[in-house]
């Protein structure tokens, strides 16, 4: 086996621990699987991550770095701050619907709980970002002119909320569940017609 930098030994991890985890789900991640997926010893993962639980925070940190460009991409190419927030809102559900398993793996408690700062830090700078959207809007009175943290937590738990019971699979018209970004705008609309 060919001697990797330490650099392209731990992104190969990473790279394998993702690929485990999208292929086959939480539960097939283990540092032993990791490594030979990798290619690499089977002690080699201990030398990069203490264990699995900061394996999955640094593989849920670029999640969360992955989202937040698509965020930042999509609130550049907008013009006004409603757009831009209705952008980033649409660039997040757009993420979340098509990588089920990085959601679940963001927003689990395998990261919840983890003392590994990377993640909770990935995170931070994406609610950030949404939260400074959300307060441009007010300041233009396009929005309430509440607690920009509050109405920002109200949208992202909209959002969110509605793209975990779509993967859940509970999409019921009757109920009003339905297209999750849908769902989302109509609560913006009601928001910005007060």
């Amino acid at each position: 086996m060919a001697s990797r930098e330490r650099g392209d030994t731990r992104g190969a991890l990473i790279r394998a621990a993702a690929g485990l985890l999208e292929e086959r789900g939480m539960t097939a991640v283990t540092l032993r699987a990791v490594g030979e997926r990798a290619g690499i010893s089977r002690q080699a993962p201990y030398r990069h991550f203490a264990d699995k639980e900061e394996l999955l925070s640094v593989v849920a940190a670029g999640y969360f770095e992955q989202v937040g460009e698509k965020m930042a991409g999509a609130a550049g190419a907008a013009d006004g701050s409603f757009e831009r927030l209705d952008a980033m809102t649409a660039a997040y559900v757009g993420f979340a619907l098509e990588n089920p398993a990085r959601t679940r793996l963001m927003f689990g408690p395998e990261v919840k709980g983890s003392a590994y700062p990377v993640a909770h830090e990935a995170a931070r700078a994406v609610h950030e970002r949404f939260v400074r959207a959300v307060a441009d809007c007010q300041e233009a009175g396009l929005l309430p002119g509440e607690d920009p943290v509050e109405l920002a937590a109200l949208v992202y738990a909209t959002a969110h909320g509605a793209v975990d019971l779509t993967l859940s699979g509970h999409t019921e018209k009757a109920k009003g569940l339905g297209d999750p970004l849908a769902l989302t705008r109509r609560l913006l609309a009601y928001l910005g017609a007060r």
